[in-house]
């Protein structure tokens, strides 16, 4: 990766970035990923409405990355914990990970499927292409039992969690019960995939306990759930879009867009 990709890359057509964002672009650690068509894909919840390039693994064309504009969400927050530990449950591939390492945290992965090791190894693989390999620390295993464990061995609370695991329920509700326990005082937990009511779940459990909310206008809707001294970024849907909003949360407040 070159200096210039990360000081002013140049995105493909179909990509959106909020303004105001700084911009990476870590594409070469990824050689097997491509823009897939999401209009035949079975889960109900993908938004393919939305004219946002929807990325994918040519290995397996059905699994969808975090889009361009999800991606620097992840990393313009994790910018705000540069040097601390962070927590992400589920990290398919790897993308959604190399961009919160490339902030500079110390990040804890729990993944059921880095026991496989073609899979483990190709993640590695990317964290490697990327030059963060040494600021992740890949852990087998599902949520919440081993994100319990880790935090019993490690003896560590995360002040930034990002949650994009099973999306069948009880998973996300049981991630999010299981982020308020592990989370720092003063901590962020981000959800990914928020189109679906089964992941509104958890956010939903974080907020009647007493969390700050905010909803992300994106591809596939994400939102951070907050509590004690930390605050999430800004974020502007694209303009172009005519952003529709589930039912499932109009009862939230949603970033960059008057009430």
């Amino acid at each position: 990766m070159t200096e210039s990709n990360l000081s002013a890359p140049q995105f493909p057509p179909g990509d959106y970035v909020s303004p105001g964002l700084k911009r990476i672009k870590p594409d070469a650690a990824f050689p097997f990923m491509t823009i897939g068509n999401p209009a035949q894909h079975p889960w109900p919840f993908l938004r393919r409405e939305i004219p946002h390039n929807w990325y994918a693994d040519r290995r397996s064309p059905d699994t969808g990355f975090v889009s361009r504009d999800e991606a620097h969400i992840l990393y313009n927050t994790a910018l705000l914990f540069e040097g601390s530990a962070a927590l992400e449950v589920g990290c398919w591939l790897g993308w959604s990970t190399c961009h919160l390492a490339l902030a500079g945290v110390r990040l804890d992965v729990v993944d059921p499927l880095l026991a496989n090791p073609d899979f483990h190894g190709s993640v590695a693989q990317s964290l490697i292409g990327a030059g963060v390999r040494d600021r992740v620390r890949l852990f087998p295993g599902s949520s919440p039992d081993k994100v319990f464990e880790l935090a019993a061995l490690l003896d560590r609370r995360w002040p930034l969690i990002f949650i994009d695991g099973s999306h069948e329920r009880p998973a996300p509700l049981n991630d999010a019960k299981a982020a308020h326990i592990v989370a720092a005082a003063d901590a962020l937990v981000l959800f990914h995939d928020l189109a679906s009511p089964d992941v509104e779940q958890g956010l939903a459990y974080l907020r009647d306990l007493g969390w700050n909310t905010l909803v992300y206008q994106t591809m596939q809707i994400m939102a951070a759930a907050w509590r004690g001294r930390v605050t999430p970024i800004p974020h502007v849907p694209d303009p172009a879009v005519a952003w529709p909003l589930p039912d499932h949360l109009r009862t939230y407040r949603i970033s960059g867009v008057s009430s």
